[in-house]
């Protein structure tokens, strides 16, 4: 398989034919076979670059998935390891691979093929850990790591259930074992295949004679809902996800229409076929949530009647506090939209919006095209699997922050409660009582750190976005001081909310690669006390003599735009330059007041590892000890 580079077309687009945006699913082989000529033909630079290895032969499954990520808007590179050789090439410095730098390398191998008995493949699955454990050490690439399913050969025929372990047993405890091994590390992401297959048809999925033939192991009608599973995966390790899922009330969280029928006539809950579907929706809506999505409604209703029904509807899994936000009332659904994403603090393409009313739908889409937007079926038996086809709305890793992100935004709307009651800002900060404490990047923040930078657009000073991989590099790397800050104030805990990476150069410099701080987070001055901070570890902990910053600008990150100007760094490229440079000196460098905001540290002084003196760096308030005191 030829390496394969679609382009950037018109609009960061990939759609002469329209693709952007279509159901790939609803595609023909022969179409996909089109669009994957036409695309290939195309030049220019990749969003992502994928490589396939294992023991069998790929193709065309990289056509489909080709397809699949125009129709996205994503537009790969694509890299075949040699048959048979993943462990070796991952070894060879310069083989192939190293040079081409995968961002993901999709792993594949079939346990069929010249492995006999039950010990024999236990051993061939270790083999495959090790090789991911490999993969890990030399690249920096998520691995998407796909599991083990039982072809259904009959074996021992009626009695094959009698074995020690009998076949479906045995597939079972391999793929337990994969999953138990890699459970905790964020960069690996297991594919599937084992619950594909059983949605799809075992026997339906696999082509015997293709793989008798060419060691191709699926069937080509079984490539699309592959190619489907694999794009998901892509577009969550690219960040491409979605913040808060926006639902309609009427005929959607419920059957029926509120204000004709009452809180008590509409239909959810057991009873009959249409009750219990509009259940199991709402049954997994908080499913969603707990990934750390955030959900809000926009219903044409009457405020008061919603609010009865959430009172005295108790046999419903959703209740009135799982919705972060609810804009109810006769204004336009495009309107309601603009004004639950500006509550929330975020831009309107964050969310997803859910509604029966292909009219309504409609108007969402002309009005705000960023919305991504999904007609529920007329079939309400079907809602809920609708719902699983909303990739931007998946994770592959969920954190402490995900699981509390709903209780995040509800304390947002204390606060701004609590704003409304101070004439001066100033009153109003001090008030929050706000503490943050950094802390060095560990292992065990990666993958909060990974989330920060992908979903960060508002407060992200250049836009760069970091791998996994290169995210636990930075742990280690003695070159990179790489920092988290967590925050809290009296009205609860905010989570790991802003990160920072610097790189230290061979001259006494550093430069701030990249700062960032999670939307929710913003106005209260964060951004002076972390920068303060970010100039006492390298003037005061180095010590250095300068740091050097960027500002990129974007359609969204203007709030970062006059931030090293207050802080003191001097503008050393024109100001109306793509890219503004920075640089502020050490003996130039001020302590910018910032006493609304307690600051602490701990464990810095392992930024400087064995190289560390200085004994005010103590875990505990900051301090500097020359002119950029912090209390």
């Amino acid at each position: 398989m030829e390496d394969i580079v679609v382009a950037h077309l018109q609009n960061q687009t990939v759609s002469p034919q329209g693709l952007l945006g279509r159901d790939p699913l609803t595609l023909s082989a022969g179409d996909v076979r089109r669009f994957a000529r036409e695309l290939t033909q195309a030049s220019g630079e990749p969003h992502v670059r994928i490589a396939f290895g294992g023991n069998v032969t790929f193709d065309p499954l990289p056509e489909y998935v080709l397809v699949h990520l125009a129709c996205a808007g994503l537009v790969p590179v694509f890299h075949a390891i040699e048959f048979g050789q993943v462990t070796q090439t991952l070894l060879d410095p310069h083989s192939q691979l190293h040079c081409f730098k995968p961002d993901l390398i999709f792993l594949h191998w079939e346990l069929e093929h010249g492995i006999a008995g039950h010990e024999q493949r236990r051993a061939f699955v270790d083999s495959v850990c090790a090789t991911v454990a490999t993969a890990l050490a030399s690249t920096d690439a998520t691995i998407l790591l796909s599991n083990f399913f039982d072809h259904g050969d009959d074996g021992a025929g009626l009695a094959d259930w009698r074995g020690e372990p009998d076949p479906q047993e045995l597939f079972a405890e391999l793929n337990r074992n994969i999953a138990k091994q890699f459970r905790f590390e964020p960069r690996v992401q297991l594919v599937d295949i084992a619950r594909l297959t059983a949605q799809f048809g075992r026997s339906r999925a696999r082509d015997l004679r293709l793989y008798l033939l060419a060691r191709i192991p699926w069937h080509e009608s079984f490539m699309p809902l592959l190619a489907d599973e694999l794009t998901r995966h892509i577009k969550v390790a690219l960040g491409r996800v979605r913040k808060c899922l926006v639902v309609d009330l009427d005929n959607t969280l419920w059957a029926g229409v509120l204000g004709e029928d009452g809180p008590r006539g509409v239909r959810v809950g057991k009873g009959d076929a249409t009750s219990e579907a509009h259940y199991r929706l709402q049954q997994k809506l908080l499913v969603i949530k707990q990934r750390g999505i955030l959900l809000a409604a926009c219903s044409k209703n009457n405020p008061e009647d919603v609010a009865e029904l959430f009172r005295i509807r108790t046999d419903m899994p959703l209740r009135a506090e799982d919705f972060v936000c609810m804009r109810i009332g006769w204004d336009s659904k495009d309107q309601g939209l603009q004004h639950i994403a500006a509550e929330l603090n975020i831009g309107t393409d964050s969310l997803v919006f859910l509604d029966d009313n292909p009219a309504e739908i409609e108007l969402i889409r002309r009005a705000l095209p960023e919305v991504e937007c999904v007609l529920l079926p007329q079939d309400s038996a079907l809602s809920v699997s609708c719902l699983d086809r909303i990739h931007s709305l998946d994770r592959a890793l969920i954190t402490h922050e995900d699981w509390d992100k709903s209780a995040h935004y509800r304390q947002g709307s204390a606060r701004e409660a609590a704003r409304r009651q101070f004439v001066e800002l100033p009153e109003y900060l001090r008030s929050l009582e706000t503490t943050i404490e950094l802390q060095p990047l560990s292992r065990d923040l990666v993958a909060r750190a990974h989330q920060l930078f992908m979903k960060t657009n508002q407060f992200n000073a250049t836009g760069r976005r970091y791998g996994l991989g290169e995210l636990q590099r930075c742990v280690d790397d003695a070159s990179r001081i790489a920092v988290m800050v967590h925050a809290k104030d009296r009205f609860g805990d905010l989570g790991w909310i802003a990160a920072a990476i610097l790189s230290r150069s061979q001259e006494p410099c550093a430069h701030l690669d990249n700062l960032v701080i999670s939307c929710r987070a913003l106005g209260r001055g964060l951004e002076v006390a972390l920068l303060n901070s970010l100039k006492l570890i390298c003037f005061e902990l180095y010590p250095l003599e300068y740091l050097t910053a960027e500002y990129r600008p974007s359609k969204k990150n203007s709030p970062v735009s006059e931030v090293f100007p207050r802080a003191g760094f001097v503008l050393i490229t024109p100001g109306d330059a793509d890219i503004r440079r920075y640089q502020l000196s050490r003996d130039r460098s001020l302590y910018a007041p910032c006493d609304w905001i307690r600051v602490r540290a701990r464990n810095l002084r392992a930024l400087q590892g064995t190289a560390y003196s200085p004994s005010q760096w103590e875990d505990g308030p900051l301090s500097f000890s020359s002119n950029l005191g912090l209390e």
